[in-house]
């Protein structure tokens, strides 16, 4: 099955590379599910697919921890084949989430560079928390490389503003600290927490992208109460730069 990058229905994106390589996912999908037809749709979109469109599809979520990513489209699958279909929807949700992380990663990387945090993290936080009215706490810390403190300061921003926006009035905390040979950036509110099948916006993005910028990672999910946003970045940032995928990796 061939990677079809034309299809009527939502006119897919074309020409990148992670299209490419997860038009290939797709196509192995419906060749594993044994149906003329499967699409990838994310955020309202489809992305890429094979085959030509049916009368009748349906969407599977492609879940990842709380999060929904996207959807699968296809035709309606035997119930015996529910369980591989379960398999195969989480792989496609990993791939679809790293290759935004990755795209994030590219357009974080140039907003870094060269970035600083005037003043130094400890007092931007400080400043920064008139956004919130958010506790900071920061254990000690050794002299950070520019690019890890600017992406600290980010992510903690971003995510105090999500509190903020979702969760308004509720008591929030930044806790920054070594753990390791890596800077741990925790940011936690008793709000009502992540809902579950939560779809990720432009923050999210965001801070994902910033944490990959420098080697590290980011994740959302509920906390004891609340919502709890966490990154842990490298002490000496080692970006990861995406690698060029095709239909045969």
């Amino acid at each position: 099955m061939s990677t079809v990058r034309e299809i009527t229905q939502g006119g897919p994106a074309r020409g990148s590379a992670s299209t490419t390589w997860l038009g290939s996912l797709v196509g192995t999908v419906a060749e594993t599910l044994g149906v003329p037809f499967a699409a990838l749709e994310v955020d309202g979109r489809i992305v890429t697919g094979v085959g030509a469109w049916p009368e009748r599809v349906e969407r599977v979520p492609l879940g990842y921890g709380v999060e929904t990513v996207g959807a699968l489209v296809l035709p309606p699958v035997r119930r015996r084949d529910a369980l591989l279909l379960d398999a195969l929807v989480g792989q496609l949700a990993r791939a679809v989430r790293a290759a935004s992380v990755a795209e994030a990663a590219v357009h974080a990387s140039r907003e870094l560079a060269g970035a600083h945090v005037p003043g130094g993290l400890v007092a931007a936080l400080t400043a920064a928390r008139a956004l919130g009215g958010a506790a900071v706490e920061v254990w000690p810390l050794p002299a950070l490389h520019p690019a890890v403190e600017a992406a600290a300061y980010r992510i903690a921003v971003e995510a105090l503003t999500n509190a903020a926006r979702h969760a308004p009035g509720a008591p929030a905390r930044v806790r920054i600290r070594t753990r390791g040979d890596f800077l741990d950036v925790a940011v936690t509110d008793s709000g009502p927490g992540v809902p579950a099948g939560f779809t990720a916006g432009a923050g999210v993005h965001a801070m994902r992208g910033w944490a990959a910028a420098v080697g590290g990672v980011c994740v959302v999910r509920r906390g004891l109460p609340g919502t709890l946003v966490e990154a842990m970045l490298p002490l000496v940032p080692a970006p990861v730069v995406p690698a060029q995928r095709t239909p045969v990796d």
